[in-house]
């Protein structure tokens, strides 16, 4: 199953496939150090910092079209900032993680395309 859909992106870019690589890349090299963060503010029960992150990331998982996690990147930010459902921060986190992940080795895949 596929987790990435550049549908939006493609509509943003008007067609650049320049601009669609340079959002790719992005979110290559940016999203595994935000995960990073994501699952260390986790561990430190740092809410503050973990709304933060996940507020970061937001945008990034709608450019890509990984609308499954959308939803949960969202209950991520408000949990964390509320300090609400806590108790399912740790499953969220891990299903993001993997979606996320999974996403990065489409994307690398759909970058050679562009080239």
């Amino acid at each position: 199953m596929k987790h990435t859909d550049l549908s939006y992106l493609k509509e943003l870019s008007n067609g650049s496939n320049q601009f669609m690589t340079e959002m790719i890349t992005l979110f290559i090299t940016q999203t595994p150090e935000a995960l990073d963060s994501m699952e260390k503010h986790l561990k430190n029960k740092d809410w503050k910092l973990l709304r933060t992150v996940a507020h970061k990331i937001k945008p990034s998982i709608s450019f890509v079209g990984l609308k499954e996690i959308e939803s949960d990147i969202r209950t991520v930010e408000e949990s964390a900032a509320n300090e609400t459902g806590l108790e399912r921060l740790p499953d969220l986190i891990s299903k993001i993680n993997e979606v996320c992940n999974e996403g990065i080795k489409e994307l690398k895949e759909e970058l050679v395309n562009f080239s």
